[in-house]
């Protein structure tokens, strides 16, 4: 295989941006191999390292103690805080090591945060609040399942929280002494809840939306909306608060695209979007696209990690539209394929969104690349593996198979439970349309998480279809994946993908690609990390043990995914090489596609 440039073999990435009092900018970046908190005092300075935990480390919010810090080791998503010192070390304010601290809020005192907490990494999720100057952990309450803290009321005596069922939450008002009220009981979903003098800010789709807007609600009337500030046929992903509480900005889905807005919430009126080349706020494992924003401490600037394409995150500066970071070099982006919206009917007459990265207008062999989630989508993301498969003359399909989000509630429903072959289906039709239109002469199927499942369950469904799987991190048989999985991630997600112990056992164990692994045709390629919370190795060591044609490979200080820019180097370089040898014959190799590297 000739030699492939090393920042297309891994992503560096400008991430979470958190301004300063003194108009400099906290964020994570993982340049110099794992995530690590960086400071910059100015656009286009020389940002260095102010927090490092020796593995993933995040800014979380300025306080008037410093700034407090999440951090976990090798991805197992154990999340512990510290407080930054003034000579960079961290002071550790959490001490169960088993307990994954999540959600902390900054408390309007500045110096505490309400969080939720699993005690020694059990089921149920805790409430209450952390004292970062002492480190005392108080519980208001221990409801039973997973919950999040939202936000602290003006005056810091409530609270409001989420109880999570995946994709469905239920939101309540949390008093100090653990009583619970519900808010907009009739709705499906609720997100990103913000308390403000004049109301309760939150996304949701009340009222049998079809897609998720952005709501106001009175907290002496919580079962009604007061208001909507965006109600349309697009999602609201995220939002963030000014400092004073006045105005915010909003993330609103445009398909491949996002756009970003200003609202000023007196008068719920919204100024043009920002402007900014077409591209997405990053949403990861970290944090959905609300966390990758942020105010200035003054309220006159937004700032937020956005990414295009064909170019990884950086952070960007409106109104001057700046940009802060330069943590990858613009010139190795250069000449990339840039996406074209698709679409497809599958087995049923149902159109299928999708984004195509084609090298040109020949066929070629094509990989088909399935998303996460499943509540996820494949939109204007950089996605290094593409552009390496483009650069050697593969074709890349990444379809937004039933059951993706972004194309309202009902589609995203399609696949539940029960349904769940349906989207399968949707992934072979996918492989069929490539042939069909003359796009693939060969095609091999992708995908990470669910995405790996998806690629797992392809192959089974139509082992002749395909030439070849990479499956990283990926479900082979749902009862052992909810049976080794951490006992507090498996109440997320028994409402999506059913009870393995309740009515959908039986169909849970027909859709386990693992009970049809020995029909598998293509050569397989399955990647892993050790301490994975989400998926656990064994379903990976499974199918390895059982397809006939299978590779494994496993990362010991990774979790869901690869993270590390060596390891990602290690793994995409496999990833290319292995489909190299299976889509393009050693004569076959698209010299000229390479050379526009």
């Amino acid at each position: 295989m000739k030699p492939v440039p090393v920042h297309l073999l891994q992503v560096t990435r400008a991430t979470r941006p958190l301004p300063g009092q003194d108009g400099g900018l906290a964020f994570a970046s993982n340049q110099e191999g794992h995530q690590k908190t960086c400071y910059i005092d100015r656009p286009g300075g020389e940002a260095r390292t102010i927090a490092d935990a020796g593995d993933r480390t995040l800014p979380e919010a300025w306080t008037d103690l410093g700034l407090l810090v999440r951090h976990d080791r090798g991805g197992s998503e154990i999340w512990q805080l510290s407080m930054v010192e003034a000579n960079g070390a961290l002071r550790a304010i959490t001490t169960d090591s088993k307990a994954v601290h999540q959600s902390a809020t900054l408390h309007p005192d500045r110096r505490r945060v309400g969080l939720g907490w699993n005690a020694g990494g059990g089921r149920d999720v805790s409430l209450g609040e952390l004292d970062l100057a002492t480190g005392k952990l108080e519980a208001w309450a221990t409801p039973g399942d997973f919950w999040d803290w939202e936000d602290w009321s003006p005056d810091g005596s409530r609270a409001a929280v989420l109880k999570v069922f995946g994709a469905w939450t239920e939101a309540y008002i949390l008093e100090r002494g653990g009583a619970l009220t519900r808010l907009l009981p009739q709705a499906r979903r609720v997100n990103e809840i913000s308390w403000t003098e004049s109301g309760m800010l939150m996304i949701t789709d009340a009222g049998d939306r079809d897609f998720m807007g952005l709501a106001e609600v009175d907290p002496e009337r919580p079962d009604v909306v007061r208001r909507w500030l965006i109600d349309e046929d697009q999602d609201v992903e995220g939002y963030a608060l000014d400092p004073t509480r006045r105005r915010l900005v909003a993330v609103v889905n445009q398909g491949i695209y996002d756009e970003v807005r200003i609202l000023d919430l007196a008068t719920g009126s919204a100024m043009d979007p920002l402007g900014w080349e077409e591209g997405v706020v990053l949403s990861d494992l970290t944090g959905d696209a609300g966390y990758h924003l942020g105010w200035s401490h003054d309220g006159a600037s937004v700032f937020a990690s956005w990414e295009h394409p064909t170019h990884p995150a950086e952070i960007y500066e409106w109104p001057s539209n700046r940009r802060w970071t330069q943590v990858s070099d613009d010139a190795w982006f250069k000449d990339l394929v840039k996406p074209t919206e698709t679409t497809y009917r599958t087995f049923d007459g149902l159109q299928i969104h999708g984004l195509l990265y084609r090298v040109d207008s020949s066929a070629r062999p094509a990989v088909v690349q399935f998303h996460g989630g499943p509540e996820g989508q494949s939109r204007g993301e950089f996605a290094p593996i593409v552009h390496l498969m483009n650069g050697v003359g593969v074709n890349v399909l990444r379809p937004n198979v039933r059951g993706s989000t972004g194309y309202g509630f009902r589609f995203q429903s399609l696949d539940d439970r029960t349904l769940r072959w349906d989207a399968v289906r949707d992934g072979c039709e996918a492989a069929r349309d490539l042939k069909r239109t003359g796009t693939a002469t060969k095609t091999a199927a992708m995908g990470g998480s669910y995405g790996g499942f998806m690629t797992l369950a392809v192959l089974v469904e139509d082992p002749d279809l395909w030439d070849a799987g990479v499956d990283i991190v990926g479900i082979a048989d749902w009862h052992t994946f909810f049976k080794n999985m951490p006992p507090w991630r498996g109440v997320i997600r028994k409402r999506e993908y059913g009870d393995p112990d309740g009515a959908e056992s039986e169909f849970l164990r027909q859709i386990s690609p693992i009970h049809r692994a020995h029909t598998i045709t293509a050569p397989l390629l399955i990647i892993h990390g050790r301490n994975d919370p989400r998926v656990p190795l064994h379903e990976s060591e499974q199918i390895a043990e059982k397809a006939p044609n299978a590779e494994m490979i496993v990362f010991d200080d990774e979790g869901h995914g690869v993270v590390k820019l060596a390891n990602q180097v290690t793994a995409n370089s496999r990833i290319l090489a292995f489909l190299q040898d299976h889509l393009l014959g050693a004569g076959e190799l698209d010299t000229e596609a390479q050379s526009r590297r």
